[in-house]
């Protein structure tokens, strides 16, 4: 469940009029499309890849790594600080209703202090009673199949999903042959060892405890198997990685809208994550052959509750605790890597003063976030002793944000906000071996603001809302990492840096049969002790698409649609010396839709890069280029 209440303040979003907010719906599309796909709608962010689909990908936010965001499913973390960028690849479309990007600061129910902002997944839901299955088919011997049946009762809701996806993922490349300046010996080739194969599977079952509360219990799950192919400039044919992912979710909510309206939540969430990789020949990385089966735990809970105290003030109040467990296994290597844990409590408190002087409506939610977390490290010394590491830090985190609305279409919104991101595990105690340790590192800190005019409202046959706005954060205390010798590496708090720019979003209808989804982001984040560029972040990255519906015809034709979708990624820096560049590109994609016999028939074509454009991304993987799918649905309702 979201704490999203009614808001009469024109926003992007329903959740915070104050707070940088994009809600991508995903329910229903009668055309494929994946999570990096629908990601590019909301401004403010950068997709970074390492292929085509199953290959693992991120999200920047306004030039943030992706480290330094946090992604929710629902209420429940499921990124860690120990375990680097979250691969959203491993989160399948099926299981999910929206996508909701939060920039910068975020809001309050959220409970979370990140520097780039927050990526939160919601999870499935269904008010019908309805079965269905999809099969889609593409270029490369891609593949995609899932079916799902969902029950509506008076008191009881469920849905279940069970699917399975796969691909050859054999696109052609082209191949420098480690010369980039010397074209003589460039060639093609086809990408090899990039293949995958996965299952999922995810229920939610929502029931009424009483008239005025709702539990939801969720699970998802996912293993996939696939090749890790490497960089173009040294393809590698002998790694492979096997990932298991199980997460489930028990959340309890009391709401009333009595005399003093309040909602009540409480949640409890386990999360399992094992993943075995193995490159027997070293080729990968370090280049020391490994066999690892490294397995992690996480246990969450959270107490939330949101009071109006008065027809002018509401206080929301949140505490969580998590739990997080890494168990490292390397068959290979001479010796282990001790068990790690960390501890986390966070709480929250938000005051939320609204309402209207005149004509005016207005908004102004201060909160304050407190942080403590404590990580552990286990080793053995040459005695056989066990040795305990331990860091612990106290993070205090605030924002302020306002929103006010002079007129019933147009609203101007402004916050400040504090963010962190903890020091990992590896960062803290190292590796004994190429990482040392340095326990007396601190958190990577920042200090933002953003301040943005909206335009939201329906007049004549136009809908929709548009969006400008700027952002600014300065970064202090970034952790980089110093070679000490010709093998060992140190991690320290010695860079500083800036991201500032301008976001521009669209969402607009022209009656019901013509659409426009757009973003264009300027982004200029620097490095203050090189001045250059950060690597991975374009200065700009733009997205539109335009799509067309029929609506209803006939009794057959339930509905058509036709899109295009260009997006452009500017130039940009693979690494922190800002000597090589990484050439942008645009990539065009149409598709086309129909829905058919009172919609129990979908018929869904794209083609995606259909200039074969191709490329690469962020070390060195090259993307595929020009691409075909198709796919058809049937679903029954009663």
């Amino acid at each position: 469940m979201t704490a999203e209440v009614e808001r009469e303040i024109p926003a992007s979003n329903s959740l915070d009029p104050t707070a940088s907010g994009t809600e991508i719906s995903i329910t229903d599309r009668m055309v494929q499309q994946s999570l990096s796909e629908l990601l590019r709608q909301s401004a403010g962010t950068r997709i970074v890849q390492q292929g085509p689909a199953g290959s693992p990908f991120c999200l920047r936010l306004r030039g943030a790594p992706c480290d330094q965001s946090t992604v929710l499913l629902g209420d429940v973390p499921i990124s860690n600080p120990d375990t680097g960028a979250f691969d959203l690849s491993l989160i399948p479309p099926e299981a999910l209703d929206e996508l909701q990007v939060w920039r910068g600061g975020t809001p309050a129910w959220l409970n979370q202090g990140a520097i780039g902002g927050v990526l939160r997944l919601i999870p499935r839901q269904y008010e019908t009673n309805e079965v269905g299955a999809r099969v889609s088919a593409g270029s490369f011997a891609s593949w995609r199949t899932n079916a799902y049946g969902a029950y509506a009762g008076d008191k009881v809701r469920f849905f279940g999903t069970a699917g399975a996806a796969g691909a050859r993922n054999d696109f052609p490349y082209q191949d420098v042959g480690n010369t980039p300046l010397d074209p003589t010996d460039d060639g093609e080739l086809r990408r090899e060892n990039a293949d995958f194969v996965e299952g999922l599977g995810y229920a939610s079952l929502n029931a009424d405890t009483s008239d005025k509360s709702t539990l939801d219990v969720t699970f998802l799950g996912l293993g996939r198997d696939r090749g890790e192919p490497g960089p173009a400039s040294s393809p590698v044919l002998s790694a492979d990685e096997r990932t298991t992912r199980l997460i489930g979710s028990m959340s309890w909510l009391q709401q009333d809208d009595g005399e003093f309206p309040y909602r009540l939540q409480v949640l409890a969430s386990y999360d399992y994550w094992q993943n075995r990789f193995s490159d027997p020949f070293g080729r990968v990385g370090t280049n020391a052959p490994k066999l690892t089966d490294d397995r992690n735990h996480s246990v969450f809970g959270r107490v939330a509750a949101a009071v109006d105290v008065q027809p002018w003030l509401e206080l929301t109040t949140i505490a969580s605790a998590r739990y997080y467990l890494r168990a490292p296994f390397d068959e290979l290597a001479p010796e282990q890597d001790p068990d790690s844990d960390r501890l986390t409590f966070s709480g929250t408190v938000e005051t939320n003063f609204h309402g209207k002087l005149g004509n005016v409506l207005f908004e102004l939610r201060p909160s304050v976030l407190l942080t403590w977390t404590r990580s552990m490290l286990r080793e053995i010394d040459n005695s056989g002793a066990e040795l305990a590491n331990e860091s612990k830090q106290f993070l205090p985190t605030y924002r302020v944000g306002a929103a006010i609305a002079p007129l019933s279409w147009l609203s101007f919104r402004g916050s400040v906000s504090s963010g962190f991101r903890l020091p990992t595990v590896l960062e803290l105690f190292g590796n004994q071996g190429v990482v040392q340790s340095n326990p007396s590192l601190v958190p990577e800190r920042s200090l933002s603001y953003d301040a943005a005019i909206t335009a939201r409202g329906r007049t004549g046959i136009l809908h929709g809302y548009a969006s400008v706005g700027f952002f600014l954060s300065n970064l202090t205390d970034q952790i980089r990492f110093r070679r000490t010798s010709q093998f060992t590496i140190i991690f320290e708090n010695i860079d500083s840096g800036r991201a500032r720019g301008i976001e521009a979003e669209v969402r607009a209808g022209l009656t019901e049969h013509f659409l426009l989804f757009g973003e264009l982001t300027w982004t200029q984040a620097r490095d203050n002790t090189t001045g250059t560029q950060l690597p991975g972040q374009p200065e700009l990255v733009a997205f539109a698409r335009p799509e067309a519906h029929s609506g209803e015809l006939s009794d057959v034709v339930s509905d058509l649609l036709a899109f295009v979708e260009v997006y452009y990624i500017g130039n940009f820096f693979p690494n922190p010396g800002g000597l090589a560049v990484i050439p942008g590109w645009t990539t065009v994609s149409v598709g086309l839709g129909a829905l058919l016999f009172q919609s129990h028939l979908g018929l869904g074509f794209r083609a995606d890069d259909l200039f074969d454009v191709r490329g690469e991304d962020l070390l060195g993987y090259p993307l595929p280029g020009r691409r075909f799918s198709g796919r058809v649905s049937v679903r029954h309702e009663w």
